[in-house]
């Protein structure tokens, strides 16, 4: 059953975002103005033979005026070809990342230092993936001013501020949205058992100084993202990159692990079995 309340909001949201007045919109739909309002007002729906020419009018589809995803934090809602979380809402924007890794490609070409500003995969990310979206989708994806910080153990440097319509989490995006047990701040690390076997344990400051350092904590659940193998039709876990600076002594970014571990250390920039998670603003 149709929510009045709801498609009406969604009607008004669509007008406004396509930039027609109540008045606009109707003389072109061949209705009064009136009409309009009652939708948007929940007081009544358009008329099924209707339906399709509003549809074009506002760059949308039936289904998304007709049954509208509540965009709210935690959600999961469809954009583009992908399932998306939506990490923080505010105002008439989200910020949302994709629910899954959905390509593996490495941050950089070349085995060398580079920052986000630079490397090929905010190049990537911004022209080949963004053009993958129609332009009704593209219009919603709003430009973001981005910063970072050093890396908080190694003092490596994260460079200059970006404008981006599609980018990486940074480390402190992650302890924001996935949850913070604090370990980070208090300098609590974990690296590779010594003994060669699974697992991960407290390091105890002389251990893997140049690798494998990492948060390892209850919020690993809700950092783990897995990824699909086309060639055999399953799911598996995958790391996946931040846009973070990694250790200073090689070229790294900031990484999480296949089981949530956020490793700040970093990996290899130019891995190419790491996994993408694209995030962006997006006008709701």
């Amino acid at each position: 059953m149709l929510d009045n309340i709801k498609v009406g909001n969604q009607i008004l949201l669509l007008r406004k975002r396509n930039g027609f007045t109540q008045d606009e919109l109707a003389e072109k739909l061949g209705i009064s103005a009136q009409a309009i309002s009652k939708w948007e007002n929940g007081h009544t729906l358009p008329e099924t033979a209707m339906l399709p020419l509003l549809a074009k009018l506002l760059n949308s589809s039936l289904d998304s005026i007709l049954s509208p995803v509540s965009v709210t934090e935690g959600a999961i809602i469809p954009f583009g070809k992908y399932q998306w979380r939506v990490l923080k809402t505010d105002g008439n924007s989200a910020l949302i990342i994709t629910e899954s890794v959905i390509e593996t490609r490495p941050y950089h070409e070349e085995f060398t230092h580079i920052t986000w500003e630079h490397c090929d995969l905010r190049k990537y990310l911004n022209k080949q993936f963004y053009d993958t979206f129609d332009p009704t989708d593209r219009v919603r994806i709003l430009e973001t001013r981005l910063t970072d910080c050093d890396n908080p153990w190694y003092g490596t440097k994260w460079g200059n501020p970006t404008v981006d319509k599609i980018f990486l989490l940074s480390t402190n995006d992650v302890l924001e949205y996935f949850g913070d047990s604090g370990d980070l701040r208090n300098n609590k690390r974990w690296h590779w058992k010594q003994d060669g076997s699974e697992g991960l344990e407290l390091s105890d400051g002389e251990h893997c100084v140049e690798f494998g350092q990492c948060v390892n904590d209850q919020y690993n659940k809700a950092r783990k993202a897995l990824y699909h193998k086309v060639y055999n039709a399953g799911w598996d876990a995958k790391w996946w990159w931040l846009r973070s600076p990694g250790i200073h002594l090689r070229p790294t970014t900031v990484v999480v692990g296949t089981q949530g571990a956020l490793f700040v250390c970093g990996s290899d920039v130019y891995a190419i079995d790491m996994g993408v998670r694209p995030a962006l603003w997006l006008s709701i």
